[in-house]
């Protein structure tokens, strides 16, 4: 007897924990014994049940469950107001912790990620100069691996080892002590911002990047000029090889794309994905209307011949205007003489993906594909690379158009030489994916 009432005291005592509702529908879904909800954080409802939890908005749980468990607009409220404070301090302690820097103009939130920027660790300073300091990024290699620093702490001293993040803004000139001229890739640590002169599409989060906030000067963001901004997952370069509106670019450009639009100087356009190459690494688009076509050359390239390409790097902070580089056909073969691609000196960045690579005389011998990663073969060759980049082939390239025998390639003619970059220039498009 003692027995069973004391099963039944555990039994009466077991259903006393919960202080609501005990089952709920969500979305579809029925949750059953629950035990405990709750405001969490950013205001979502935490409801734990037997043998698990779940979590959900608001507004997608019902009126009466909520008020069963005392949780009204006023917990809400409470809880958004408490996580926004808590945001709020720890952005005080970013800024105050210099996490924001200033780099040519440009403000970075070095609290994530940023493209462009390298963390080195334990490189050793050689020599500090006047406006910055030498650094060996490579300490223990048999050879020093010499870069530019700038904004280093001014408690910094030669032979010091230290670890920073910095951006690469391009070369330093040096003498060394044997009178010889050097030249070494720069960077810089940046500048720690105050918050008022960081954009508010930054401290906001919106953005990583934007140019620095100037007190009664507006900010120009080319990008938020776009249609359709905020949903802007990335970009590239493409050109047109047909005059109905056929676009070759990357494929990595345009994958996971959920909406795809080009600029052109006729505006920005809607285009479909046609057909990809993911082995290749090629795109072919459709836009409606009349474009000026590249000409894609049958013959191929020969080592050291002169090349050059018209795309849209890193758009965010360079506009959307296209950009010309140029250089020479380096090697025959890619990465680990990877037989589909060539070598190329011509620089490119980010968004330079899916651009031409183009003669002098204005006819595509390959599509711009990658950069070698600096800090990849760093670490594999102990050393910084020089300008390598690599492009798809061209025969590769008439192998992918022969396979849609609906695109009428522009016949084969001449352009004259000093007409190429004009020509080209008219032919290229920013790719937007959404």
């Amino acid at each position: 007897m003692r027995a069973l009432l004391s099963l039944g005291m555990v039994l009466v005592l077991g259903s006393a924990l919960a202080d609501g509702l005990t089952s709920v529908e969500i979305n579809g879904n029925t949750y059953s014994n629950v035990t405990k909800a709750y405001v969490g954080s950013g205001g979502k409802i935490i409801i734990l049940y037997d043998g698990g939890g779940t979590s959900a908005s608001a507004d997608k749980i019902p009126a009466d469950f909520l008020a069963s468990w005392k949780i009204g607009q006023d917990a809400l409220a409470g809880a958004k107001a408490t996580e926004a404070a808590t945001a709020e301090k720890n952005l005080d302690r970013a800024i105050l912790g210099g996490s924001f820097r200033e780099v040519d103009g440009v403000v970075y939130d070095l609290r994530k990620a940023q493209p462009g920027w390298v963390r080195f660790i334990n490189a050793k300073v050689i020599q500090i100069l006047g406006n910055g300091a030498l650094v060996d990024v490579a300490p223990d290699a048999e050879n020093y691996v010499t870069i530019f620093v700038k904004h280093l702490s001014a408690n910094v001293s030669d032979t010091d080892f230290i670890s920073f993040n910095a951006l690469q803004t391009g070369s330093y000139n040096y003498e060394n002590k044997l009178g010889d001229d050097r030249t070494v890739r720069s960077y810089d640590i940046g500048v720690a911002c105050d918050r008022s002169e960081i954009p508010d599409v930054v401290l906001s989060g919106k953005k990583l990047f934007a140019p620095l906030a100037v007190s009664g000067e507006p900010q120009t963001d080319v990008v938020a000029a776009l249609p359709d901004s905020d949903d802007l997952q990335a970009s590239g370069s493409g050109f047109f090889v047909s005059a109905d509106g056929y676009l070759v670019t990357n494929n990595h450009v345009v994958k996971n794309a959920r909406r795809v639009k080009v600029k052109t100087s006729a505006g920005v356009l809607p285009a479909e994905v046609v057909r990809v190459d993911e082995t290749n690494d090629l795109a072919l688009l459709k836009v409606s209307g009349q474009f000026q076509p590249l000409r894609v050359s049958t013959n191929d390239v020969q080592l050291g011949d002169p090349v050059f390409t018209i795309g849209f790097p890193a758009i965010d902070l360079q506009g959307t205007q296209p950009k010309y580089t140029d250089g020479k056909i380096s090697s025959l073969t890619g990465l680990r003489d990877d037989p589909k691609e060539y070598q190329i000196s011509v620089a490119v960045q980010p968004g330079n993906s899916g651009g031409p690579l183009v003669d002098l005389a204005g006819n595509v011998r390959g599509v711009v594909v990658a950069r070698l990663n600096d800090f990849a073969a760093l670490r594999e060759m102990g050393s910084l690379p020089q300008n390598v980049n690599y492009a798809v082939k061209g025969s590769l390239l008439r192998n992918f158009l022969a396979g849609s025998p609906q695109v009428n390639l522009r016949p084969d003619d001449t352009t004259a030489a000093g007409a190429a970059v004009a020509t080209v220039q008219r032919s290229v498009a920013l790719v937007l994916v959404y």
